[in-house]
């Protein structure tokens, strides 16, 4: 270890800072997810030298993971679909006049689910990856619907009104062609839907232009009381009242790791699995959604340890873990680098200096979050008719940015007054997003499955890893349930003191 700090240099510490600097920006702007980043600075990555280009492109992909959390705390916009449940306790955070703590949390959940991932990808890297190669279609389709099953979580007071948001959102992902009959499917003849409707576009407007339209007829960002100042002292207090809460950050660092490490799982599942987890877990399951530290740092952990989790099946495997580490995979072939299981054997050295450089850029997330949060605070206090026409400006050039095509800003804008319907009525949209994340991996495993079983269902039950799934949902909803039938009972309890 010692010899691997001796090599450390002042040239790629500054491109490892770099990077993460730009991977926050871009993160932070609603629609530009790591795959973007990452792509738009990959012409600058390939003129450096194969440890530096590796070095600048994994803190780029780090640092979209904790940048997209920024607008979903202040705004209630994530940057990502990842980002979405950050919103769920991130925006009532702020709504109470709590920014600095939300921002504060935000910051050291990624910062301890970006180290313990990373760590985890320098020390267990190759025990993982074989793991993950037990996991096939029938795996994954079970993994999907553990992720769905998330809806029944979200709010279990409004458990139909969470599962039709979820069906909404699992039919609008069926727009297209369909993948095994290759025939059309609710695209009307247009030929801009034929793809399916795109992801970006319907997030943004789900999440931005539905909250903007519920911003109008409000005096400012923050609610309530005037908003106390968000000083250096309250953003470091809120960074160490974190660690009270280490057993989320844990078991939502694990979660993350995990899921990461299985091929095209997604931030969004680890997210989605982590704040269920935490919730189902917690001494009082009640106040999850109201703005609490524990739902900011379950998602934004589960988020950022994706980061290292997405690293293992690609440097071990050779199969990239998210399409931003398939970029990256690029890149080392490119300069020479063949990622795989001789990868660990040839390149030992390249693997234990570039993590150290990745626990630098960890450690940056943590610095960043305590200097630049004060700053980011002064966005509440920006007037309302000036932030909600900028909110939208910025979100229409990331609808816009992905295929360049104005069709897409118009998808914004319906999806936003759909998502304003839906906030009206009190349909969760967190549910509606999930649906629309899972629903095609969902459908396009379990076709997968089906064929490899010559449409034999009991594929889906027969597996060892699909029947711990399978327990694994069960205990997920009866503990959902519980959760609510104890707190409808405390509820009454409450009411009966009251009568007496």
């Amino acid at each position: 270890m010692l010899d691997i700090l001796a090599t450390l240099t002042m040239e790629t510490l500054a491109i490892a800072a770099g990077g993460m600097a730009l991977g926050i920006f871009f993160g932070a702007l609603p629609g530009f997810g790591g795959g973007a980043a990452m792509a738009i600075t990959l012409p600058l990555a390939i003129t450096m030298t194969p440890l530096n280009s590796m070095v600048f492109l994994i803190n780029v992909y780090g640092g979209t993971h904790y940048g997209g959390g920024i607008p979903s705390v202040l705004l209630g916009v994530p940057g990502d679909a990842g980002g979405a449940p950050t919103v769920i306790d991130g925006f009532p955070m702020t709504r109470k006049g709590k920014v600095s703590e939300g921002l504060a949390f935000g910051a050291m959940g990624s910062f301890t689910g970006a180290t313990l991932s990373v760590t985890a990808f320098l020390f267990f890297s190759p025990m993982l990856a074989r793991f993950a190669l037990r996991f096939g279609p029938p795996e994954f389709f079970v993994l999907v619907v553990f992720g769905l099953t998330v809806l029944a979580s979200i709010d279990a007071e409004r458990l139909w009104k969470g599962l039709l948001a979820g069906a909404f959102g699992m039919a609008i992902a069926a727009i297209g062609v369909d993948p095994y009959w290759a025939e059309e499917r609710m695209a009307f003849g247009v030929l801009y839907l034929y793809e399916g409707l795109p992801f970006i576009p319907a997030l943004l407007g789900f999440f931005c232009i539905s909250q903007m339209m519920m911003l109008i007829d409000e005096k400012s960002l923050v609610s309530g009381t005037v908003q106390a100042s968000p000083t250096f002292r309250r953003i470091m207090g809120g960074m160490a009242e974190a660690f009270r809460y280490w057993r989320v950050l844990l078991q939502s660092s694990a979660v993350g790791t995990f899921i990461g490490a299985l091929p095209a799982a997604g931030a969004t599942i680890s997210a989605f699995v982590a704040y269920t987890l935490a919730k189902n877990t917690s001494k009082h399951p009640e106040k999850y959604g109201t703005g609490i530290p524990e739902g900011i740092l379950a998602t934004e952990a589960a988020n950022s340890s994706n980061v290292g989790g997405a690293l293992i099946p690609t440097f071990a495997l050779g199969i990239p873990g998210s399409g931003s580490t398939a970029i990256l995979m690029g890149v080392m072939m490119f300069m020479g680098l063949r990622p795989g299981p001789r990868l660990f054997l040839e390149q030992i050295d390249l693997i234990h200096t570039l993590g150290v450089y990745l626990l630098f850029g960890c450690l940056l997330i943590g610095v960043f979050g305590a200097l630049a949060a004060k700053y980011f605070c002064r966005m509440t206090r920006i007037p309302l008719n000036i932030l909600i026409p900028c909110t939208i400006a910025a979100s229409s050039l990331g609808a816009y940015s992905g295929r360049t095509e104005f069709f897409d800003i118009g998808v914004m804008l319906v999806t936003g007054v759909f998502g304003y319907l839906m906030i009206k009525f009190r349909y969760p949209l967190t549910g509606l997003i999930l649906g629309l994340v899972l629903g095609p991996m969902a459908e396009e495993y379990f076709i997968q499955s089906v064929e490899l079983a010559a449409w034999d269902f009991t594929i889906f039950f027969t597996r060892p890893i699909c029947i711990v799934l399978w327990v694994c949902i069960a205990a997920s909803l009866i503990g959902s349930r519980l959760l609510f039938n104890r707190k409808q009972a405390g509820a009454s309890e409450g009411a009966d003191k009251i009568a007496l």
